[in-house]
C-alpha cells in the first residue's frame, strides 16, 4: 500500500510547522522558562530536576525521531524495537510498549496521544523539557515517572524556509522541507513536511566493546554477529503545522496539528522470527489550541486539545495479507489554568477535563472477527488542581495540591467473556519542594510527592497469546502508588563548569508486576511494599573556556544509577511454607549514562562524540527452545529469583555515535553522522537486535 502524499497535504494545508531558520544557539538556562511547570517558572528555580535538550544540541546530534534524540541526550531508559516503535521509562518505571505508559509525554503541555516516540519526528522541536520524578500534582495519573514535555518551533515573522535530504546505507533516505512567514502583523503561520525511508534490511552489529560472557553472547546469539535483520524496511511521512494570531493586546491563539502517514512498517518480531514476519499501518493526528489572556501579572490559557491514532497489524508482510488486528486510541479534553502574580507570590490554579477512548478489533481471517486483545474501554477524568510558588531572596518554594475523578469503564466482550464493568477512582496528590542559594554558585534542591496509575486494559482484561506464551488479564488489580523524595546539589561556574547530583528514593504500594506463577502464562498481581533509590549525576564543562573564547570544546556527561529497585512478593520455603520474598525489578538497567565531547568553532564547524552505556537488566526468558545454548545453570539466581523463574541477566553495552557538520555560507550546510560507530551488537529488549554501524550523509539549504 503507497502512501498518497497530497491527501496528506491537504489534510493538513489548512493548519501548519513550527520551523525558525535562524542559526541554532545554546540557550542561557538562567532565561529558560519552564512549560511543563504550567507557570512559566525559571528553571534555576525550580527543585524538581529538569533537564533541557535545547535546539543546539538537538542539531549537533542528527536524529530521526524524539526517541534517538533523548537516546543520546538522557539518561533515560529508552527501549527501540524494529519497526518503528520507541517507548521510555524513567525513575525505576519501566518503558511498555503495549500498555500506557509511566512516563507522561506531552506536546507543548498537552497529551501527545502516544506513547510511541518514532512517531514524534525531530525536526518540528525546538527544545524538550524532561522533568524526571513524578509530576501529578500538575498532569494526573501516568505521569508516575516523569514529564517528558516537546516545545515546537514558533513562526517566524520573517519569511524563511529550508529543505535538506540525507542519505546512508540500509537504503536510508531522508527528506524534509519547511516554511513560515508573517500573513499580517497579527497572523504567522508555518507547515513542514518530513519522510523517513528505510528500503533496505538493516544488518546488526558485529562487536562488543565491553566484555561480554559466553551467557552473555548466547543471549545475543552467536549466529547474530553481523548477520541481517530481516524485515525491517519502513517508511514514515509527517506533516506539522503552525498558526499564531495575536487578537489585541491581551488576548492571543495558536493551533499546533501534526499528522503522522505510514503504511506498510515492516516488523520482523525477534531476530529469529519465532512468531513470523509482519507488516503495520500507523495513522496519527493530534491538534492542539492555546487561547490565552495576559497582563502584567495575570496569565489565563485555554488549550483545548484532539489526538487520534490508528494502527493496523497484519497477519504476514505479503501484498496479500489481511489485517489481523486494529485499534483506535482517541484522546480529548481541555487544560485550564490561570496564573497570578503578587510580589514574590505566584498562584495557579486549574482543572483539566480529559477523555481516553480505546477500541480494537481482531480477526483470525479477512473477515472472521476473533478474541480481542483487550475490551474497549474508556477513561474520563476530572481535576482541580492549585500551585503556589514563592521566592524570598535566595530561597524558593513551590507546594501544590491536586484532585483526580476518575471514571474508567471496561465495555462488554463476549469473546473475552467480559461483562460492562465502570470503576471510580479518586485522590489528592500533594507535593512540595524548594530551592536554596547559597552562593552565586552553589544551589541545593529537594521535592517530595506522590503518584497513583490505574492500571491499564490489558492488565485488567487483556487476553492474547505471544508464541507459546498467554496473557490473563487480572480484574482485582489496584491502582498503583508511589512516594517520591530528591535531594539534590548543583554547582555553575560560568562557562567553566556545571555539576548536579540528585539523590532519589521512591516508596511504592500496590505495585503491578508479572505473575508467573502458571506454567506457559502470564497474569499480573499487586506485588507488597516496594522501594527504589538512586543517584543522578551530570557534569558539563567547556574546558576551552579556561585559555580561549574563539572555539568551544564541551565536556559532558550523565548517568542514573540504581542502588535499589525491589518488591515484596510471595514465595515459599524449602517445606513449601509461604514466605515474603524481596525482589529485584525487572526490564530495568542497572544503570544509564551518555557521556562526550562537542567541538564548536564558533565559525559554522560542529562536531560530536557521543557514548551511551546500556547498563545490565534483568529479564524474563520468553524465548524458550530458540536459545538452546542457554542452560537453567545460566539463569539468574539472587535477589528472590531461583532458576526456575528462568530470568535473565543481560549484558552492559556501549554504544557511540560520531556527527559532525559545516555551514559553508548562511544558506548552504553539510555534515555526516555515523550511527553505532563500533558496530555493537546489542539490545534493547530481548530477541530484538539494533542496527550496526551506520553512515549517513547530511546537506541543507536555507533562506
Amino acid at each position: 500500500m503507497k502512501i498518497k502524499t497530497l491527501a496528506g497535504t491537504m489534510a493538513i494545508l489548512s493548519s501548519s510547522v513550527v520551523f525558525s531558520q535562524e542559526k541554532p544557539k545554546t540557550i542561557d538556562l538562567n532565561e529558560v522558562l519552564v512549560t511543563a511547570s504550567r507557570m512559566q517558572l525559571p528553571l534555576k528555580s525550580i527543585p524538581q530536576k529538569v533537564e533541557v535538550i535545547d535546539q543546539a544540541q538537538i542539531q549537533a546530534n542528527p536524529s530521526e525521531n524524539l526517541g534517538e534524540i533523548l537516546k543520546r541526550s538522557t539518561s533515560l531508559d529508552i527501549i527501540q524495537y524494529p519497526g518503528a516503535l520507541v517507548t521510555v521509562g524513567m525513575r525505576g518505571f519501566p518503558a511498555t510498549a503495549h500498555s500506557r505508559s509511566y512516563t507522561l509525554l506531552l506536546i507543548d503541555g498537552k497529551p501527545a496521544g502516544s506513547n510511541n516516540l518514532a512517531t514524534i519526528p525531530a525536526d518540528f522541536i525546538e527544545r524538550i523539557e524532561v522533568v524526571k520524578g513524578p509530576y501529578s500534582v500538575l498532569y494526573g495519573s501516568d505521569a508516575m515517572g516523569g514529564v517528558i514535555n516537546v516545545i515546537t518551533k514558533a513562526p517566524t515573522a520573517k519569511a524563511s524556509g529550508k529543505v535538506g535530504v540525507s542519505v546512508g546505507n540500509f537504503g536510508q533516505t531522508n527528506l524534509m522541507g519547511d516554511v513560515s512567514a508573517s500573513i499580517s502583523n497579527k497572523l504567522r503561520f508555518a507547515f513542514g513536511f518530513s519522510r523517513k525511508q528505510q528500503n533496505k534490511d538493516y544488518r546488526i552489529g558485529s562487536n562488543n566493546l565491553l566484555h561480554i560472557s559466553e551467557t552473555g553472547e548466547n543471549i545475543l546469539d552467536k549466529k547474530s554477529y553481523g548477520d541481517q535483520m530481516t524485515n525491517t524496511q519502513f517508511e514514515i511521512n509527517q506533516f506539522n503545522g503552525k498558526l499564531q494570531y495575536q487578537i489585541d493586546d491581551k488576548w492571543s491563539a495558536s493551533w499546533f496539528s501534526t499528522l503522522t502517514l505510514s503504511n506498510d512498517i515492516e516488523t520482523p518480531g525477534n531476530y529469529w522470527h519465532s512468531n513470523g514476519m509482519s507488516k503495520k499501518d500507523i495513522d496519527r493526528i493530534s491538534n492542539y489550541v492555546d487561547v490565552t489572556r495576559t497582563t502584567a501579572n495575570n496569565q489565563l490559557t485555554i488549550s483545548p486539545y484532539y489526538t487520534s491514532q490508528n494502527e493496523s497489524n497484519y497477519d504476514n508482510n505479503t501484498d496479500s495479507a489481511f489485517i489481523k488486528s486494529k485499534e483506535k486510541i482517541k484522546q480529548y479534553g481541555v487544560k485550564m489554568g490561570n496564573s497570578h502574580t503578587w510580589g514574590d507570590f505566584r498562584w495557579l490554579v486549574g482543572a483539566d477535563f480529559e477523555g481516553y477512548k480505546v477500541a480494537s478489533e481482531k480477526f483470525s481471517e479477512k473477515t472472521v472477527p476473533s478474541t480481542p486483545l483487550r475490551p474497549d474501554h474508556h477513561r474520563n477524568a476530572v481535576s482541580a488542581f492549585t500551585q503556589l510558588a514563592y521566592t524570598y531572596n535566595n530561597l524558593f518554594v513551590n507546594a501544590g495540591l491536586r484532585y483526580n475523578f476518575i471514571r474508567y469503564t471496561l465495555e462488554a466482550n463476549e469473546m473475552l467473556k467480559s461483562d460492562k464493568k465502570s470503576t471510580n477512582y479518586s485522590n489528592v496528590n500533594p507535593s512540595l519542594g524548594l530551592t536554596y542559594k547559597f552562593t552565586k554558585e552553589l544551589s541545593g534542591h529537594a521535592s517530595v510527592g506522590n503518584a497513583f496509575y490505574v492500571p491499564d486494559a490489558y492488565k485488567t482484561a487483556g487476553l492474547y497469546k505471544v508464541g507459546k506464551k498467554i496473557y490473563v488479564g487480572n480484574p482485582d488489580l489496584k491502582p498503583e502508588t508511589s512516594t517520591s523524595y530528591d535531594l539534590g546539589l548543583r554547582y555553575e561556574y560560568k562557562d567553566y563548569i556545571s555539576v548536579d547530583a540528585t539523590y532519589f528514593q521512591n516508596f511504592y504500594k500496590h505495585k503491578i508486576v508479572n505473575d508467573n506463577s502458571r506454567k506457559d502464562t502470564t497474569s499480573y498481581k499487586n506485588a507488597q511494599d516496594g522501594m527504589m533509590n538512586g543517584l543522578e549525576l551530570m557534569l558539563s564543562s567547556n574546558i576551552a573556556s579556561f585559555w580561549t573564547t574563539n572555539y568551544k570544546i564541551n565536556l559532558y556527561g550523565g548517568i542514573t544509577y540504581y542502588f535499589n529497585n525491589e518488591f515484596k512478593d510471595k514465595g515459599k520455603d524449602a517445606d513449601g511454607k509461604e514466605i515474603t520474598v524481596t525482589k529485584e525489578m525487572l526490564y530495568i538497567r542497572k544503570a544509564s549514562g551518555n557521556f562526550g565531547v562537542a567541538f564548536d568553532n564558533n565559525n559554522g564547524f560542529l562536531a560530536r562524540l557521543n557514548a551511551r552505556y546500556i547498563g545490565k537488566r534483568l529479564e524474563n526468558d520468553w524465548m524458550g527452545d530458540l536459545r538452546p545454548d542457554i542452560k537453567p545453570e545460566n539463569y539468574y539466581a539472587k535477589d528472590g529469583y531461583t532458576a526456575a523463574d528462568k530470568i535473565l541477566q543481560h549484558p552492559a553495552h556501549m554504544v557511540f555515535d560520531l556527527s559532525s557538520s559545516y555551514m559553508i555560507n548562511s544558506h548552504f550546510k553539510v555534515g555526516f553522522s555515523i550511527a553505532n560507530l563500533f558496530d555493537e551488537n546489542y539490545t534493547e529488549k530481548d530477541g530484538y537486535n539494533m542496527p550496526g554501524r551506520s553512515f549517513m550523509g547530511h546537506v541543507s539549504y536555507q533562506f
